[in-house]
């Protein structure tokens, strides 16, 4: 039986003599001459016969570095190095691997670089700040001012997340993979009879052929599965529909023969068709292309035509080989981290011209300018109370990076040992579904999840409340009723967004002036008025920083009220320390 790598192990390096290079320092100059741009030594490098540019600045006592993209080390970057390169990080936890990285930091003493490239860019923040970008068309911006402010520049310059339904707020229910629209409409029936909020359903596995076995797109339904009406099926059950898509198609397929033909594939130098770093038998839609961006545009438009889905998540993109050829000429190492904001607009555009602006996406990878393909996940997280502070942390980096919509897999996407999926499971082979995740943890991520911007279960087992025993079960279910209290929030708080850049999830730097709370790395505001601190270990206990003021618990508290300061909360199973500002009388 084969089974799904998760080992966390990375394929044969492509970029193993940049690591080197940067590891040892050698880079040489292509220009003895420096510049400085806004308190950044500038210098034209080149390594390993690719140029670039060296940045060098030095560091300011105590201030704290954010922002980068998705950093499960983060979100105070300061003193660590990040190497800024779209990755298939096939479950690892712990390190720094992500699948959607962002040249762009700012300082809480008042300053951001932000670098226009889909090139690699590789940060390391200790006393000398360095920055070495493989891009030598990069340009580079700079803003002096508050978080806000800082924020505000960058995505009125780079774009903003659009405004999306009331339902997109709800509960988002999904699993590695339901099998049939019967399979998706008994799970609502299930978690409607239990009185478990459920607003949409995704599906990844509605094509024909074995999305675990292929992991590409062949644009063919499935009808056996899923048969013609099958979304207006489970609308008329309440649960509005999510359909899986991403950006490659299998190489041995007369698709691809067809696209390569047209040129509207990436291809090698030597005119081959191009395949994915890790797996090879993935050709890549070449978006630097105008016709290729036409042929996807067609594809999205039939499939939203004929299956009527809600919302679409944008999966993938990443791996991109480096020594591949653009359709201008280009080397993709330049857009390597950039495919992905290319991949995620060119489906915004089809969207909005089909009428179609305010369909909800859910992306995982992508850089600077992505966020207008409004809520990005951070991805394949493990089952484990550190996976769980390392999606916390992933999505305050990226909130402080100018995403305004945020989330994670909750519960996690799997349990090592003992979620595997079978590569015959399309095929005639059995799932072998579990309730894999240990019950108090899932009942904390759940909680979590619900206190996001947005909620929305996903993995290689079963995530739905239901099947996980008391009191785990009642808790999270609690939780997600509690979330419809808060739509009012949420809704506030994206339409500031749109209006500013200040994103839906707030890391503790963005909303206070008080050298201790700005540290306060395990919480964040929900918008203006909600604060929450996720239980990131068993027993129910967490410390948490009190902003001055009094704060009405929201779920299963006591009111907390005071000065500024730390606090220590202890959580039932139905608790969980989120709070709602108390506004004074007038």
């Amino acid at each position: 039986m084969t089974l799904i790598d998760l080992s966390g192990e990375i394929p044969d390096d492509p970029f193993a003599w940049l690591l080197d290079a940067w590891a040892e320092g050698r880079w040489t100059a292509r220009d003895s001459a420096a510049e400085a741009v806004a308190g950044w030594d500038v210098q034209a490098v080149d390594v390993a016969g690719r140029p670039g540019w060296v940045l060098r600045r030095p560091a300011m006592p105590g201030e704290a570095v954010h922002g980068s993209g998705e950093a499960f080390l983060g979100p105070d970057l300061n003193g660590r190095s990040r190497l800024l390169i779209n990755r298939e990080t096939n479950g690892a936890a712990g390190v720094d691997l992500a699948y959607l990285n962002v040249p762009f930091i700012w300082s809480d003493s008042g300053w951001s670089l932000s670098i226009d490239t889909g090139a690699p860019v590789l940060m390391d923040l200790s006393d000398v700040y360095t920055v070495l970008v493989l891009d030598p068309h990069a340009t580079f911006h700079t803003t002096m001012g508050s978080p806000a402010e800082i924020l505000r520049e960058h995505t009125a310059r780079t774009g903003r997340a659009p405004t999306w339904p009331d339902w997109a707020y709800g509960v988002w229910m999904s699993r590695a993979t339901y099998l049939s629209a019967d399979e998706m409409a008994a799970v609502v029936a299930d978690l409607r009879a239990a009185d478990c909020p459920v607003d949409v359903i995704h599906v990844d596995a509605w094509m024909t052929g074995n999305v675990f076995r292929d992991f590409t797109t062949n644009w063919e339904v499935d009808r056996e599965r899923f048969p013609v009406g099958w979304t207006d099926r489970l609308r008329e059950a309440g649960a509005r529909v999510s359909m899986w898509l991403n950006p490659f198609v299998h190489a041995d397929t007369e698709l691809a023969a067809g696209l390569h033909a047209h040129g509207l594939l990436l291809r090698m130098p030597d005119g081959s068709p191009a395949t994915t770093c890790d797996r090879a038998y993935r050709n890549l839609v070449d978006f630097t292309n105008p016709a290729a961006v036409q042929w996807w545009q067609e594809q999205i438009v039939d499939l939203v035509a004929s299956e009527r889905p809600d919302a679409l998540k944008l999966d993938f993109a990443e791996e991109v080989p480096p020594d591949a050829i653009t359709h201008d000429g280009r080397p993709a190492l330049l857009v390597r981290n950039s495919y992905a904001t290319l991949y995620q607009q060119a489906t915004v555009e089809a969207l909005a011209r089909q009428g179609r602006a305010a369909m909800p996406l859910f992306c995982r990878s992508g850089s600077t300018g992505a966020q207008v393909a409004p809520c990005h996940w951070v991805g394949d997280t493990p089952s484990t109370w550190d996976a769980m502070a390392g999606a916390l942390a992933a999505c305050l980096s990226l909130s402080a990076s100018g995403f305004a919509l945020v989330t994670h897999d909750a519960g996690g996407f799997y349990t090592a040992g003992t979620s595997h999926i079978p590569a015959t499971l399309l095929d005639g082979g059995q799932a072998h579904y579990t309730a894999d995740v240990e019950p108090e943890l899932y009942v904390r991520w759940a909680q979590f999840a619900a206190f996001s911007p947005v909620t929305r279960f996903h993995g290689l087992g079963f995530r739905e409340p239901t099947a996980y025993p008391q009191p785990w079960r009642d808790g999270a279910i609690a939780a997600l009723r509690a979330r419809r209290g808060i739509v009012g929030h949420l809704r506030r708080a994206h339409a500031q967004a749109t209006e500013t850049g200040l994103p839906v999830m707030r890391p503790m730097s963005l909303v206070t002036d008080d050298p201790q709370g700005r540290r306060a790395h395990g919480q964040y505001m929900l918008g203006d008025d909600l604060l929450v601190a996720p239980i990131l270990q068993r027993g129910g206990h967490t410390r948490m920083w009190l902003p001055n003021g009094r704060w009405r618990p929201i779920l299963g508290q006591p009111e907390l009220s005071g000065d500024a300061g730390w606090v220590d909360v202890k959580c039932d199973p139905g608790s969980f320390p989120v709070f709602e500002r108390v506004q004074p009388d007038p």
